[in-house]
């Protein structure tokens, strides 16, 4: 909680604008004892590359559970961001990279950070939770946390790429591009590079 709280702070620092990004603060006393705890435990087991990092040697690093794998989607040129719509899943870079790239963008959670959020934006909205990955040419989730990656490794498993961040957790692997949060300007040269614009 420490590490990530204080990895939100420091983009509200940067960004003060982007009122979500102070949501959600556990209390003082909570985040102590998840450290005291942390600290006296013997090992630390998560898929996530990016929390076993934080522990070193103390880690034990499973694989994610995968979904099965399916046949590879209907190719399309529609960008896929499984959001929600909010700062820390990085949203406002994708936005930005959309808008410079002109690129359609099929979000698939909800507009938390406001209604008029996507203006300037082509989107390619599915209804429910159907065939979300038909048309996607490339998933992003340029996310500044991330505990569960769950669309990402859908998508992996129907042989769809997939731009995201460390802080998503799946670590270095085939299929996969990482770019460093909050940097809209790494997010569209990679969705460029991928997209071979």
């Amino acid at each position: 909680m420490t590490e990530l709280q204080a990895r939100l702070d420091e983009m509200v620092t940067l960004h003060p604008e982007r009122r979500t990004l102070a949501d959600y603060r556990a209390p003082a006393w909570l985040a102590e004892a998840e450290t005291e705890a942390l600290s006296a435990a013997d090992a630390v087991v998560t898929p996530h590359a990016e929390i076993a990092a934080l522990f070193g040697d103390r880690s034990i690093q499973l694989e994610w559970v995968s979904p099965p794998p399916t046949p590879r989607p209907t190719p399309g040129d529609v960008i896929a961001f499984p959001g929600p719509a909010l700062a820390r899943k990085g949203a406002y870079e994708v936005r930005e990279a959309a808008r410079r790239l002109g690129l359609r963008i099929r979000p698939l959670g909800t507009d938390l950070e406001g209604q008029d959020f996507w203006d300037g934006v082509s989107l390619d909205r599915v209804a429910g939770p159907g065939p979300w990955l038909d048309g996607v040419a490339l998933v992003v989730q340029p996310a500044i946390v991330e505990a569960a990656p769950r669309k990402l490794l859908q998508a992996l498993g129907a042989g769809v790429p997939v731009i995201a961040t460390a802080a998503c957790g799946l670590g270095e692997r085939a299929g996969v591009t990482l770019v460093p949060p909050g940097d809209a300007d790494a997010l569209a040269g990679a969705i460029a590079s991928v997209l071979n614009r």
